[in-house]
């Protein structure tokens, strides 16, 4: 019998501490310090960041551009929400073993009369 093993280094990677994490956000916004920036940060324990970008048309830009940077996957879908229709924006990757969400929630611009 022959067995396989994958060698998945993040399987070895111990879990940063918060301290550990908030460095990692300064070293992804110096990064990306010629992109927009997010209006808001967050920092998990569960090893996760999100990155918040302001609600207007630009930021599917600014997302977008975040995704080409790190390498995240784009996706985009229609909401309807109490504030009316809205484009959620996404991108999901990961940083040195951190995963980082960027998104913004847009306003669907008024249709034309």
């Amino acid at each position: 019998m022959t067995t396989i093993r994958v060698y998945d280094p993040k399987a070895e990677l111990t879990p940063l501490p918060m301290a550990g994490l908030v460095i990692a956000v300064w070293n992804l916004l110096d990064q990306a310090a010629d992109l927009a920036p997010p209006v808001e940060v967050s920092v998990s324990d569960t090893q996760s960041i999100t990155v918040q970008f302001a609600s207007e048309q630009p930021s599917m830009t600014a997302v977008t551009l975040w995704a080409l940077r790190f390498g995240g996957v784009l996706s985009s879908e229609p909401h309807q929400t109490d504030r009316g229709p809205q484009l959620w924006c996404r991108t999901e990757f990961d940083y040195y073993g951190v995963t980082v969400r960027a998104f913004a929630h847009i306003p669907a611009a008024p249709a034309a009369t």
